[in-house]
């Protein structure tokens, strides 16, 4: 009596005989991907991040920031933010809209927090603009995300903030007179000059400007 072996356990069996691992997908199943390090994830404007953006967020959840251009509504920056622990990120020049979506087990870009439920999904209804204000000011924002009484974030409140910077002039070395060096003529020690004879000097020093930047508000 023969007996008919059905595709799959002989796929099994095939598997198991070569080292192979079958895996078996369940539908519904969620994949939770490694939680990105809080901080930049990418910058897709091609600027340089030079203005300060501070987040002050209450301990629980993580945050999944995206600022979005007002001119062009396309993603600009994206960072990712630990509840709870201080937060702050350079971003560039610009007007954006600040997006956020929160949750506690990260998924991957794609879907964030989880679908559904799992990820909430809040906007600033205000703008905010980043840009140099006088001379040498660069302004950007603290934003403070308060939660209500479901733990979801009800109240956003905005201050500023800025980094100074100041410039200070100086030289590489103190500038040095045509006779500091003179040549060496052994009997004559060093130091004496003869009419006619080669003087040795370094050309001056030139002036440099130091920068320096700070939080100043």
């Amino acid at each position: 009596m023969t007996q008919r072996l059905s595709i799959r356990p002989l796929a099994l069996m095939v598997a198991l005989l070569f080292g192979g691992v079958p895996v078996l997908a369940e539908s519904g199943q969620t994949t939770t991907s490694a939680q990105p390090p809080a901080g930049l994830l990418w910058n897709r404007t091609g600027l340089p991040a030079v203005f300060p953006l501070q987040i002050k967020t209450p301990p629980g959840p993580d945050y999944h920031l995206t600022l979005i251009d007002t001119q062009t509504g396309e993603a600009a920056l994206a960072a990712y933010i630990e509840g709870g622990a201080f937060f702050r990120v350079l971003v560039p020049p610009g007007t954006f809209h600040l997006r956020f979506a929160t949750g506690t087990e990260w998924q991957g870009e794609d879907v964030l927090f989880g679908q559904g439920e799992a990820t909430h999904r809040f906007e600033l209804r205000r703008a905010l603009t980043f840009e140099t204000r006088g001379l040498g000011t660069k302004a950007g924002h603290i934003v403070t995300l308060t939660p209500g009484t479901s733990d979801e974030i009800t109240r956003a409140a905005r201050k500023d903030q800025f980094i100074c910077q100041s410039f200070r002039p100086g030289f590489a070395s103190p500038a040095r007179s045509p006779l500091d060096r003179r040549a060496d003529q052994g009997p004559r020690g060093k130091g004496d000059l003869i009419d006619g004879e080669p003087m040795f000097h370094e050309p001056l020093a030139r002036p440099r400007h130091d920068v320096r930047s700070r939080y100043c508000g």
